[in-house]
Parts: C-alpha cells; sequence; structure tokens
C-alpha cells in the first residue's frame, strides 16, 4: 500500500509560525508534524509515499531528502496553484498515483501510532475514520452515520455524528470509484475552493456503499490554529514516533 500525504497549503491561520515554512514542518519535539506521519507509516508496513507540495516545496524537498527512507520510496508532487487552490486540486494532481491501496492524509494531522493501525486494518474498499466530539467546530469536517454507513460529509452539516478523521483508505474498487469522482468533481464550478471530502460526497450521492470507523478516545487532531499545535505539543508522548530525528535543522 502507497500513502499519499496532501501538503501543498500554507497554513495562513497559523502565522507566524508559517511564515517560511509549510505546516507539515512545524516542530513538535524535536522531530516535525511530516516526519511523525511517515514514521508513523514505515512502522505500519507502508512502503511508498507521495508527497504534494506546494508552498516553500524546496523546504520539504530538502527535509525529506534528509530523512532516512530506507527501505520506503519517497515522491514530492508539486501543485503550482498551491497559492489558490485547496486539497480537491492537491490530490487530483497526484491522480497518477491513485493506481493501487492508498491511504490519503493531510499534511497537517498529528495521531497516534493505534490510529493508523486500526484504519489500517479495516479492509473495506473505502473506509472514513471519525472522533465523536462534545461540540464542533465550524471547520471540522463533519460527517452523518445512518446504519453504521456514511451518509454524508461536509463542514456545514448539522447534527454531525462526528468529526471526520483526516486519514482515509481506498482500496480495490474503491480507488477507481474515488478517480471517477475526483474527476468529475475537478470539472465543477469552484473547483479550487473544494476539499476533496466532496469527492467522497459525490461517490455517496452516487449510491456507493462507505464503512465507517470510530477511533473513540485515540488521540488525532489537525493543526489549524497556534492552540493546536499547543495541544499536539503537550500530548507529544501519545504522537511521538520514538524515532531517531531527522539531523536536518529547520529555519
Amino acid at each position: 500500500m502507497k500513502a499519499i500525504i496532501l501538503a501543498a497549503g500554507k497554513g495562513q491561520r497559523l502565522q507566524p509560525h508559517t511564515n517560511e515554512i509549510p505546516k507539515c514542518l512545524l516542530t513538535l519535539d524535536t522531530q516535525t508534524i511530516l516526519e511523525h506521519q511517515i514514521n508513523h507509516l514505515k512502522t505500519c508496513d507502508i512502503d511508498e509515499v507521495n508527497v504534494v507540495v506546494g508552498f516553500a516545496s524546496n523546504k520539504v524537498e530538502e527535509f525529506l531528502g534528509n530523512y532516512d527512507s530506507l527501505g520506503m520510496k519517497i515522491n514530492t508532487i508539486y501543485n503550482p496553484f498551491w497559492e489558490t487552490t485547496n486539497s480537491l486540486f492537491s490530490l487530483w494532481a497526484a491522480r497518477f498515483q491513485l493506481n493501487s491501496d492508498v491511504v490519503l492524509l493531510n499534511g497537517d494531522d498529528v495521531f497516534e501510532l493505534e490510529v493508523m493501525k486500526q484504519i489500517l486494518s479495516n479492509k473495506d474498499d473505502i473506509c472514513v475514520p471519525y472522533k465523536v466530539k462534545k461540540e464542533y467546530a465550524a471547520e471540522d469536517m463533519k460527517i452523518q452515520i445512518k446504519d453504521g454507513l456514511l451518509s454524508s460529509i461536509g463542514k456545514n452539516l448539522k447534527n454531525a455524528s462526528g468529526e471526520s478523521v483526516g486519514i482515509r483508505v481506498f482500496r480495490n474498487e474503491g480507488v477507481e470509484i474515488l478517480k471517477r469522482s475526483l474527476e468529475k468533481e475537478i470539472r465543477t464550478e469552484s473547483f479550487n475552493l473544494k476539499w476533496y471530502a466532496s469527492s467522497i460526497e459525490r461517490i455517496l450521492q452516487r449510491g456507493h456503499k462507505i464503512k465507517t470507523l470510530n477511533i473513540n478516545s485515540l488521540y488525532w487532531h489537525d493543526v489549524d490554529y497556534p492552540n493546536d499545535l499547543n495541544n499536539a505539543k503537550l500530548n507529544i508522548n501519545k504522537i511521538s514516533s520514538k524515532k531517531i530525528a531527522s539531523k536536518l535543522k529547520i529555519v
């Protein structure tokens, strides 16, 4: 199985932390978010990682060039329109990598190893993990569930069943279904503003069944604001991939 990490954005809401580097290169302890992600993927026997880059792409590529990737193939894919597009276009830029089973991550996902293990242990064609919260923020990617199946996904949903975890798996026919939906979504009006979750919503509207997975109390968070970064640092004992840090220093 391969992984695609969507990390092209600038992360303006995290400035000044992201004035010079993208969110994925923010340091949590001695390691960056991206390094923790790749270490967890490596532990789970993912043998290929494709990172979609945009803002400060040269710094991400330099970082990856210094990462000890023995036994793992790491590629970068450049989104030249990162300033005006969202995750839908970034995934579309990586569409040629959608040729086998794949796990998709956002470049700001911080999580404990057991989250990845549970998600990868699910063998459904499409798996959308989620986490139940007491209340949901406007920017949360919410989901609704009916009879154990995903019924809707989007940021504007009311009566949410949970928040969609930014790590999703597509296997077998699910990969081809995603590709077809992606091609349809990229031709819609305002495609540049959409998250790739719109492709999942389109899959649902076509009548396909999508399984969900509750990660319960396991730690997962997306880093959008400074308080999210602080939260991740406070929970580093859960997130830590316990690997030797890269020698590269992020300036």
